[in-house]
């Protein structure tokens, strides 16, 4: 779940900026609404941070811009290094047990403070390869995770879009395994939070699959 996006917005109730979901018409902190729902039916709970943030770049008049651009990021801006640490302190200290934390930007100093808040957090982006859209030639080394979406966006995306197939996203996932990575499978909501049936369809297809075959995708490793 994105907690913060590169925009800085944040998805959650926080005391670092007034740019957050509080301050809102929905004025409800969505983090801790869905932290509870994904623990109540038993899913792990995974959080999504942008170390790089707009907001706070426009607001201390820096050139708005991702990496590589000279300048933008934590470890170059000590400021905003202070500010993001401050908000990772929220987010693993106000919600519970954290499973997973993607880092989806310059990782160094805000890695290291999330296994420091959470001895067993995993983090994915910022501390093992995430190719994206694709499944790697050959297995990687170490851990990894291939971060693909169902259609062509990230975001719900109403007209003019291709779907990938139930069977090529069952095919995906059991190369990502054959090679020994994990499949990051995006989710894109429509605007009243709601899963589009398209999405549902190809969960339920994958759910079906997995029902008789997860022996084949648990506790197991690659092979040549």
């Amino acid at each position: 779940f994105t907690t913060k996006h590169h925009s800085g917005f944040c998805m959650y109730e926080t005391s670092t900026t007034d740019f957050n979901i509080i301050n809102t018409p929905f004025g409800k902190d969505i983090t801790a609404e869905i932290a509870k729902a994904f623990r109540d039916q038993g899913i792990a709970v995974g959080f999504y941070f942008s170390p790089e943030d707009f907001h706070f770049l426009y607001t201390h008049g820096k050139v708005i811009a991702r990496t590589p651009h000279l300048g933008v990021t934590p470890q170059e801006n000590e400021a905003l290094m202070e500010y993001d640490r401050a908000q990772i302190k929220e987010l693993l200290t106000k919600y519970g047990n954290v499973d997973i934390m993607f880092l989806d930007g310059p990782a160094e100093g805000l890695k290291e403070l999330c296994w420091e808040l959470q001895p067993n957090i995993v983090v994915t982006r910022g501390a093992m390869e995430t190719p994206e859209q694709q499944v790697p030639t050959a297995p990687i080394e170490g851990p990894w995770e291939s971060c693909i979406t169902m259609g062509t966006q990230w975001h719900y995306k109403p007209t003019n879009e291709v779907y990938k197939s139930g069977t090529e996203l069952v095919e995906l996932l059991i190369e990502t395994r054959a090679k020994g990575g994990n499949l990051l499978l995006n989710i894109g909501p429509k605007p009243n939070g709601e899963i589009p049936i398209e999405q549902e369809e190809r969960l339920r297809h994958i759910a079906l699959w997995m029902f008789v075959n997860s022996d084949s995708v648990y506790e197991v490793r690659p092979w040549v």
